[in-house]
């Protein structure tokens, strides 16, 4: 009964923590859209979309599988771990953040400024320590340190926006409480995890460090591409359906945050039972995980339409046409969320998990441009559902014979105790 409490304070604190910044991150888009209008928002939509791919360069494999290897690390070494990932990825973000503004700058030659500031607005986070709380089983540090900060940014942009209806300068608003959320996150963790910790900023074991965390790069980075290609390709190929896929991708990742908790729960709770428990915890998650990721699912198809109108004020056409692709691609990647970063990666199989990902973008980016070219909006929206279904698909497959396995070994070495 404690363990279920315990669990139940975890969920519901997570869940607080993530439901915060999504209620602040819709209020801010309805203010935005209503001082700058469907097509500057529509650009911003893009470039928050491209610092999903383009963060994951800065990230590095760390907010993908991070959390887990922070859970079954001893507190003692939790703070160099995490001060050696802070310096590798300052490094990468120095190099992503060019690359972001020169391919975003090519793609909006009449918002230049506009990339310049958001793309550094919005790769700030990547730099920051979510994935480090999520793994010490604590939403009341990833609220105060890490969410509160960038919620402070956004709730602060309204007035910005309102007084002067700068996009440029709202954004810039939303950076300069990135960027404190970052500092106060890395003084926080290191002063406080263990012992000291050393920031040793050294290029060459920076660089090293990066090997370590090949599969989970790999994972992120093929993840990314098939989730944020579609709006560099509706910006390259059909630049006036931007604010309408734009709202939604916002939906979609909207109901993803909201689903987060679970996700931040289970990829802490599955290691911290021990190796003798994660067989029997995993099974637990891959047979609840459906139900959840149904009721979010229809929400999204049901609620989606409603929803843009409020939101743009009736400047955007959203329907449930576009609406059901939308609430498929929630239903498998959040599915593929808790059986690949949650389960895959404590039985051992970070490499299965980049494979999934690596086979989802092969498929998933000739059917985007393809989709692009033959349906428009809504064949970009329906191709990316095909291709979250095929990784999901795959992990389960994955996840049943490696169970399959591991309850073979179990049998035969209790058989040869016998």
């Amino acid at each position: 009964m404690k363990a279920r409490l315990l669990a139940l304070g975890r969920v519901t604190g997570f869940a607080t923590a993530t439901g915060f910044v999504s209620v602040i991150s819709l209020v801010t888009t309805w203010f935005i859209l209503r001082a700058v209008g469907s097509g500057e928002w529509g650009v911003l939509a893009a470039i928050q979309s491209a610092a999903g791919l383009f963060g994951v360069m800065v990230a590095f494999g760390w907010a993908t599988t991070g959390a887990a290897e922070v859970a079954a690390l001893g507190r003692a070494k939790r703070g160099q771990w995490y001060a050696d990932s802070l310096i590798s990825r300052i490094y990468l973000c120095l190099l992503a953040y060019p690359v972001m503004v020169l391919v975003m700058a090519s793609l909006n030659r009449d918002h230049v400024l506009l990339v310049i500031a958001g793309s550094a607005a919005y790769l700030l986070p990547y730099l920051g320590a979510s994935w480090f709380f999520v793994g010490e089983a604590s939403p009341i540090r990833l609220f105060t340190y890490d969410i509160l900060p960038q919620a402070m940014g956004l709730v602060t942009s309204v007035p910005v926006i309102l007084a002067s209806n700068n996009l440029i300068l709202a954004v810039s608003t939303q950076f300069a409480f990135n960027l404190v959320g970052v500092v106060i996150s890395a003084r926080r963790i290191l002063r406080n995890s263990g012992e000291p910790a050393r920031l040793n900023y050294a290029l060459r074991p920076a660089l090293a460090r990066l090997r370590g965390q090949r599969h989970s790069m790999t994972t992120a980075t093929t993840s990314a591409l098939y989730v944020s290609t579609p709006m560099l390709i509706i910006n390259a190929l059909i630049p006036g359906s931007l604010a309408q896929y734009g709202m939604g991708d916002r939906l979609f990742r909207v109901a993803l945050t909201c689903f987060a908790p679970i996700v931040q729960f289970v990829q802490g709770w599955i290691p911290e039972g021990g190796p003798k428990n994660v067989r029997h915890r995993v099974i637990q998650a891959t047979r609840l995980t459906p139900l959840v990721s149904v009721i979010g699912g229809a929400a999204v198809y049901a609620l989606g339409p409603w929803a843009v109108s409020i939101l743009s004020s009736g400047q955007i056409a959203f329907g449930s046409d576009l609406a059901l692709p939308f609430a498929l691609v929630f239903f498998f990647v959040s599915l593929s969320q808790v059986w690949g970063l949650a389960c895959l990666v404590p039985l051992g199989q970070v490499r299965i998990l980049a494979r999934s990902t690596v086979l989802g973008a092969a498929v998933g980016v000739p059917l985007l441009i393809a989709g692009a070219l033959a349906a428009g909006l809504h064949g970009v929206a329906w191709a990316l559902a095909v291709s979250e279904c095929v990784v999901t698909v795959y992990q389960f497959c994955v996840i049943l014979a490696q169970l399959a396995r591991t309850k073979e070994s179990t049998q035969g070495s209790a058989s040869g105790t016998a």
